[in-house]
C-alpha cells in the first residue's frame, strides 16, 4: 500500500474530501510520497516527491490521467529505475515499489511543512528543464533525483540542520534499497 499526502487542491481535484482519516502506515520500499498540482500553460501537472529520500515524479494532471495517476506513476518510476539501473533483478526493492503503485495509493492530508517547501523547490526546477528546456515528463523529474535534498531528520541528534545534511536523491534510493536487503553492485578490480 502506497500513501500519497496531498495537496488541497490536488485533493479537490481528486475529488476528495478535505479532511482525511490517518492512513495506516505505507508498505511500500519507499515509504510515503508527497503530491501537488500546479499549471504551466493551463496544462496540469502532478508533481510527486518521495518524502525519505526526495526523489520526485512529474506526472500529466488531467481529470483522466488522474483517475489513473498510480498506473502513470508506475511506467514513470520504471522508467527512472531503468535509467539510474535499478535492475529489477538486482534490486528486487525496485521492483516492489513498481508493485506497489499497481493499486491506487490511500490519499492522505500532508503534515510536514519541511517537505511542502521541497516540493516548492521541486515545482520551480521541474517547469525550468520542463518548459524552458523542452525536456519529457521523465526527464524533468530525473533533475530531481540528480539533484540536492535535505530534511531536519538528517541532522545529527542535539543539532540544527545544516549545508552538510543536503543530500542526492538518487544516493539515498540507492542506499533505502541497500539497507533493505538489495545486493551490493559488484565492482571489478583491474591489476
Amino acid at each position: 500500500m502506497t500513501v500519497l499526502r496531498c495537496t488541497a487542491k490536488l485533493l479537490k481535484r481528486l475529488r476528495q474530501p478535505p479532511k482525511l482519516p490517518e492512513p495506516p502506515p505505507a508498505d511500500n520500499p519507499l515509504g510515503e510520497w508527497y503530491a501537488d498540482i500546479d499549471f504551466i500553460d493551463r496544462e496540469p501537472f502532478v508533481l510527486l516527491l518521495n518524502a525519505a529520500t526526495g526523489a520526485g515524479m512529474v506526472l500529466p494532471g488531467r481529470a483522466a490521467e488522474l483517475r489513473n495517476l498510480h498506473v502513470h506513476a508506475g511506467q514513470q518510476l520504471f522508467k527512472l529505475f531503468m535509467h539510474y539501473r535499478f535492475d529489477l533483478n538486482e534490486y528486487p526493492l525496485a521492483g516492489a515499489e513498481i508493485l506497489a503503485w499497481q493499486q491506487p495509493p490511500v490519499y492522505a492530508n500532508t503534515r510536514d511543512r519541511s517537505l511542502l517547501g521541497s516540493m516548492n523547490q521541486f515545482k520551480d526546477t521541474a517547469w525550468l528543464h520542463f518548459a524552458h528546456d523542452n525536456r519529457s515528463l521523465p526527464e524533468a523529474a530525473s533533475r530531481q533525483w540528480e539533484g540536492l535534498f535535505r530534511h531536519p531528520s538528517f541532522a545529527a541528534p542535539g543539532r540544527r540542520y545544516g549545508y552538510e545534511d543536503w543530500k542526492r536523491p538518487l544516493d539515498l534510493v540507492h542506499a533505502r534499497f541497500l539497507a533493505q536487503g538489495a545486493p551490493q553492485p559488484q565492482t571489478q578490480t583491474v591489476h
